[in-house]
């Protein structure tokens, strides 16, 4: 009777799994964790008489190998990524309170209805004709017209259409455009480039991790459109 309850207390001490310590670089990783536990459990309880198929055996290795290369990788670059994004705001935030000279691609109309922009142009297509800023709304209908004279020079945007209307509040495109030759009013091309300056008051990071420079003057333009600073 004790020799049979030795074996049985035996027997049941074996049964019985010791708890795992998690040590090294994976150590509470729990996609890398998980998967052991399950690869162990399937080796404890595989059959005798139908082993495992040393070709899944490699294969599931294989697979976690890479699940496991692929996580240290997104690791690494949202890593890279914090650490230039630390890296940019830094050199964007030294232009605060300095002014910088940029190239708009939208202006904004606030709400109070107040607003004055100056927009530098300088036309680099000499073979379009009645060249002028052509401000469109979100739907790309033009909704005002700011005519420019001689290849350089400035003009004010004030926030009011072509009948001295002022805008509704938002965001409208801008563009310095021409009529190509033989072309009728309404088909335009780029020509030439525009520029505004104004002091930087401050730095925003817009939904697609692009960094915006916010101008005192209430308009908005994107940091790498920043021609010069002083």
């Amino acid at each position: 009777m004790s020799s049979v309850s030795a074996v049985s207390q035996s027997s049941s001490a074996a049964s019985v799994t010791p708890a795992t310590t998690q040590i090294g670089a994976l150590a509470g990783q729990t996609q890398e964790n998980q998967f052991l536990t399950l690869l162990t459990t399937e080796l404890q309880n595989q059959d005798p008489t139908q082993p495992t198929d040393p070709t899944q055996f490699v294969t599931q290795l294989a697979q976690f190998s890479t699940v496991e290369q692929l996580t240290q990788s997104n690791t690494t670059l949202t890593s890279i990524s914090s650490s230039l994004n630390g890296m940019a705001l830094g050199q964007y935030s030294g232009l605060i309170n300095n002014t910088v000279t940029a190239t708009p691609s939208t202006l904004t109309v606030p709400t109070s209805g107040s607003v004055s922009v100056p927009l530098t142009y300088n036309i680099t297509n000499a073979a379009l004709t009645n060249p002028y800023i052509a401000v469109t709304n979100a739907s790309g209908n033009l909704v005002a017209s700011l005519p420019v004279s001689g290849t350089t020079g400035s003009v004010t945007f004030d926030g009011t259409d072509g009948q001295g209307n002022t805008l509704p509040a938002g965001q409208y495109s801008v563009a310095l455009v021409g009529t190509p030759a033989g072309q009728t009013s309404g088909s335009t091309s780029s020509a030439g480039t525009l520029t505004t300056t104004d002091v930087v008051a401050s730095v925003t990071q817009g939904a697609t991790g692009s960094w915006n420079l916010q101008l005192q003057n209430g308009q908005t333009v994107a940091a790498n459109g920043v021609t010069s600073a002083n």
